[in-house]
């Protein structure tokens, strides 16, 4: 006997529970009342999804970052701080709640990796910018010889930020350049301290990930969601910490930005001992 193929209406995409489904009924105040009650959360669902993109990406498809004073060219611009600087973009809800994003706008690994990945070697270029770096811009180590637009293309600095400044140690102890742009001064140190335990390209392969090495995986790296050059915006995920461990030690400020980040999502908080 031949078998019947079930394919779910479209028009029952929303629905969520035997009350939702309108088809067969006689009444036709009820079957209206379902199906206003399903259009409204399509709609809502679209509008969510356009807040998020909109969100992220804005409209120069460049992440956004917080509250800060931002001189472009010869303008200055002011953005208030609201929630959606205060949470991550990709838990955020039409109703203002912090949510997976897998329950609102279901977005693939293979999508969201790139964009991680492409968030981070950005961050990166942001710090060669701010530090002078400009001989690590020729290099392809870690993708530095792509040319992408990077956080903070026409900002004006008033020097180093206090996060990047070298410390005693960066001052004293020859090091590779690289290292001065991590943006906790602690990790910087460790770096230096334990240079000859590690390859630049293997620490690279795990912080750029996928844009240096097909193999990698998002959750052995390091995401950014605000000023790469503060320890305030970069989050440790938790491959990251069992494998770098001898590079966080002592990170209070990498620690309690990535629990803040974690904490958003409703998230256990990570430690080290």
């Amino acid at each position: 006997m031949a078998s019947v193929e079930l394919v779910r209406l479209r028009q029952l995409n929303e629905a969520r529970c035997s009350d939702d489904d309108w088809t067969g009924l006689g009444d036709q105040s009820e079957r209206r009342r379902r199906q206003t009650r399903l259009a409204v959360r399509a709609h809502r669902k679209r509008k969510a999804a356009q807040k998020l993109e909109n969100h992220m990406y804005g409209s120069k498809n460049v992440l956004r970052l917080p509250a800060n004073q931002q001189h472009i060219g010869s303008s200055r611009h002011t953005v208030t701080p609201t929630i959606l600087d205060l949470c991550i973009p990709s838990y955020l809800r039409w109703d203002g709640q912090v949510v997976p994003l897998r329950k609102l706008y279901p977005i693939s690994r293979d999508h969201l990796l790139p964009l991680v990945e492409y968030n981070v070697l950005r961050a990166s270029l942001t710090n060669v910018l701010i530090l002078g770096y400009s001989h690590l811009m020729g290099s392809n180590n870690c993708g530095f010889g792509k040319s992408l637009p990077v956080f903070l293309n026409s900002y004006e600095y008033k020097g180093i930020p206090v996060s990047l400044r070298p410390t005693a140690l960066q001052q004293s102890t020859p090091h590779p350049d690289w290292i001065d742009l991590l943006p906790s001064p602690r990790m910087r140190d460790n770096a230096i301290m334990t240079q000859h335990q590690f390859t630049n390209s293997e620490l690279c392969a795990d912080v750029m990930g996928g844009l240096v090495n097909s193999q990698h995986n998002i959750d052995s790296g390091l995401v950014v969601w605000s000023n790469p050059w503060e320890a305030s915006g970069w989050e440790l995920t938790e491959g990251f910490v069992r494998k770098w461990g001898f590079l966080i030690q002592g990170c209070t400020d990498l620690f309690q930005s990535t629990n803040r980040w974690r904490e958003l999502r409703g998230e256990a908080r990570l430690t080290w001992e």
